[in-house]
C-alpha cells in the first residue's frame, strides 16, 4: 500500500521540481549571481523540506497498517457497545408503544376493553366470520336499576359495582379468543367468535347467575346486583350487516329489561329487517 502510493505522489514532487528549475534559468538570465544564490537556496530548502513530509507520510502510513490488534479489538468492542445499546433503546420503545396502546384500549375503571378497541374488535370478527362461515355472538349486558345504586350509596359505590361485575366477567370468559368490552357508563358487550346461539346463552346464563350471586360491601352496606342480556349471533344470513349484530343483540336486551330484568334474551335478524 505504501510503495502504490509512492508511485502516486511522485509526479507531484516533479511538477515543483521542474517549476523551480525553470524559475532558476530564468533568474540566470536576467538577475545577477546574487539573485541566482537566493533562488538556488530556495530551491534547496524546497528538497529537504518536500523529503520531510515524504518521510512523515510513510511513517504515518506505516502506523495505521502495523496499528496494534488491540486498538482494531478495542473499536470492535465499541461497535458491538453502541449495537447493543441501540438495541436495548429500540426494545424500551416498543414496550413503552405497547403500554401506550394499552392505555389507549384499557377501560381504567374496569380493566375491559374500552368502546374504542370495541368497534375495531366487532368489525374484525365479523369479516374474520363472514371469511371463514364461523358463527359470531355478540352479547349486550346492562346492570339492572344501576341510576339507584347511585342515587342510594352514592357514585363511588356504583364504581365498586362496576369493578365487581366486571371481575365477574372475566372469571366466566375461559378463552383467549372471547373480548369483553365496558361499552359505556354500566353497560358492557361480551365479543364470542366462533360461537352459536346455544353457547353464548349458556355463557350469559352462567354469568347472570354469577351476578346474581354476589355481594358487593360498600361502607357497612351490602348491594345486591342483577343484570340483563341480550343475545344475537351471525351466521352469515343474507343482508346482515354489522350493524344488525349490534341492533338485534340491543332489541333482545329491551326485551329482557321489559320482561322483568334479570334475565337473557336471544334476537334474530328477521325482526330487525321488518323494523
Amino acid at each position: 500500500m505504501i510503495t502504490r502510493l509512492n508511485r502516486l505522489m511522485a509526479p507531484l514532487f516533479i511538477i515543483p521540481l521542474l517549476s523551480v528549475v525553470l524559475a532558476l534559468i530564468n533568474v540566470a538570465l536576467q538577475f545577477s549571481w546574487i539573485a541566482l544564490s537566493i533562488f538556488i537556496l530556495t530551491f534547496i530548502t524546497l528538497l529537504l523540506s518536500l523529503q520531510q513530509k515524504k518521510q512523515v507520510t510513510n511513517h504515518v502510513l506505516d502506523s495505521a497498517e502495523n496499528q496494534p490488534m488491540e486498538e482494531h479489538d478495542e473499536l470492535e468492542g465499541k461497535v458491538q457497545e453502541r449495537t447493543l445499546e441501540l438495541n436495548i433503546a429500540l426494545q424500551e420503545l416498543e414496550e413503552m408503544n405497547k403500554e401506550l396502546q394499552e392505555k389507549n384500549t384499557l377501560d381504567d375503571l374496569t380493566g375491559l376493553y374500552n368502546r374504542r378497541f370495541y368497534d375495531q374488535k366487532i368489525l374484525a370478527e365479523y369479516r374474520r366470520s363472514r371469511r371463514n362461515l364461523t358463527p359470531l355472538s355478540l352479547v349486550v349486558i346492562d346492570i339492572d336499576h344501576f341510576k339507584k345504586v347511585n342515587d342510594k350509596y352514592g357514585h363511588l359505590a356504583g364504581d365498586e359495582c362496576l369493578v365487581a361485575v366486571s371481575t365477574c366477567i372475566k372469571e366466566c370468559l375461559r378463552r383467549s379468543a372471547d373480548i369483553s368490552c365496558r361499552y359505556g357508563g354500566e353497560e358492557f358487550c361480551l365479543i364470542l367468535p366462533e360461537t352459536d346461539s346455544k353457547g353464548a346463552l349458556a355463557l350469559a346464563e352462567e354469568l347472570r347467575e354469577s351476578i346474581a350471586n354476589c355481594q358487593i360491601n360498600y361502607n357497612n352496606s351490602t348491594i345486591k346486583l342483577t343484570i340483563s342480556c341480550g343475545i344475537s349471533t351471525y351466521l352469515q344470513q343474507k343482508n346482515v350487516q354489522l350493524e344488525h349484530l349490534f341492533a338485534a343483540a340491543d332489541k333482545a336486551l329491551y326485551q329482557a329489561k321489559h320482561n322483568g330484568r334479570n334475565q337473557v334474551k336471544q334476537q334474530g335478524f328477521a325482526e330487525i329487517h321488518s323494523t
